[in-house]
């Protein structure tokens, strides 16, 4: 957009009417962020020779875009210096969207695939369950029901905040260097999903368990929950105690390595219930999660549509017996925790074991530096991007960890 074209929308449509008018085109995809030039946005509302000295801001906009009250109030033609806050408002929309923009660049991203995302307003809370019931037993004629007997469980949430802030220098507006403003804003949603994203990852291999960071909280009490002896029935593994048919690692080579662990779930892998037998889970596995190291191994496995089998007669080509049975998941945030890790796996249902909290979505603001900032580096504005939430594991049993090596 020329500085003419936009001088004659705001005097047209005023400050608030051009800000709107704005917005209304960028969310019909008539127009976006990179059909605008901030330097000639900046001349257009008269602050370009001036622009250090806009006024300190309040957050611009959430998630969604959503203008707040208050740009209302600065937009009216009787507000003190609304042409200064009408190039911060439309400034804020232009490069949040943008930051928006670069958070959902979710190529290679698998973290949404692994938890169930659950909307909170409070943090640590209680997240409830029961635990399993009885099943029905044989009732005579003319004979009471037995009455069930079940037990509240519950975990606990943990969330933590996480942002980072972008600070943009006079120059690359005065010079009309949009596209490298943009490009900054891409980057800085694009780092803030990928630190959401190795958060996700190292909670669901409870990468942090040995420094108290747990991920799995009954009743309030952090505990690992991949117990080395097996005791959570989730971990096979040369430690385990708990099933000692299971004793031993199992390195991911071929099909009969998948089928080993399915033989686990199905044989080792029980409910909770108080009232009566324990009983087999039916929870079928959906998904194996592997670092970078093994990616090409498991995607082989599951892919392939015929394996070879040696026989007395040499070897015969059947149907692959796990052909496309489970969605291949892999990440580099595996692969550097280092040691064994390069070798586990993980198989399972993850999105039923896992919760994403999430407080608040992914939020953008725009403000003024500080003073400091503004004289030693000729800042003009901050981008901060935030988002506030954390992940928890609410069961044990629909995810089971696989060492790929002897301890």
């Amino acid at each position: 957009m020329y500085g003419t074209t936009i001088k004659s929308l705001i005097e047209s449509h005023g400050a608030s009417g051009f800000y709107h008018k704005v917005v209304d085109l960028l969310n019909e995809k008539k127009l976006t962020p990179d059909d605008f030039s901030y330097s000639e946005l900046a001349d257009a509302c008269g602050v370009l020779s001036r622009l250090r000295t806009l006024p300190e801001s309040q957050p611009i906009f959430d998630d969604a875009m959503a203008s707040p009250s208050g740009v209302s109030a600065l937009l009216q033609e009787s507000s003190p210096g609304v042409n200064s806050h009408l190039f911060r408002v439309v400034t804020g929309e232009l490069i949040g969207r943008k930051v928006i923009e670069g958070y959902e660049d979710d190529a290679g991203f698998i973290g949404d695939k692994l938890v169930t995302v659950v909307q909170s307003g409070v943090r640590n809370s209680r997240i409830a369950g029961f635990r399993a019931l009885a099943g029905p037993t044989e009732v005579s004629e003319g004979h009471p029901y037995e009455e069930s007997t079940f037990e509240e469980k519950f975990v606990t949430s943990q969330e933590s905040k996480q942002g980072r802030i972008l600070s943009i220098n006079e120059e690359l507006i005065s010079f009309d260097q949009t596209g490298e403003i943009h490009r900054r804003a891409m980057a800085l949603g694009y780092y803030l999903r990928q630190e959401r994203e190795r958060t996700i990852v190292r909670a669901v291999t409870d990468a942090d368990a040995a420094s108290g960071k747990f991920v799995f909280r009954p009743s309030g009490t952090g505990q690992a929950l991949y117990q080395a002896d097996g005791s959570n029935r989730n971990l096979i593994g040369s430690d385990n105690t708990t099933s000692t048919d299971f004793a031993y690692a199992i390195p991911l080579v071929d099909w009969t390595d998948i089928e080993e662990v399915l033989n686990y779930r199905a044989t080792e892998v029980r409910d909770d219930r108080i009232d009566g037998d324990q009983r087999p889970i039916l929870a079928p596995a959906r998904q194996i999660l592997v670092p970078e190291a093994l990616r090409g191994t498991a995607r082989s496995i599951v892919q392939s549509t015929e394996i070879q089998m040696a026989t007395t007669d040499g070897e015969t080509k059947v149907a692959n017996p796990v052909h496309n049975m489970l969605e291949v998941l892999s990440s580099p945030f595996i692969d550097e925790q280092g040691g064994s890790a390069r070798s586990d796996w993980y198989l399972g249902d993850f999105r039923r074991q896992f919760v994403w909290t999430e407080i608040w979505p992914v939020q953008t603001f725009l403000q003024r530096s500080d003073s400091a900032a503004a004289f030693d580096r000729d800042v003009v504005l901050r981008v901060k991007a935030r988002y506030f939430g954390g992940l928890s594991a609410v069961d044990t049993v629909f995810v089971t960890k696989v060492s790929g090596e002897d301890s």
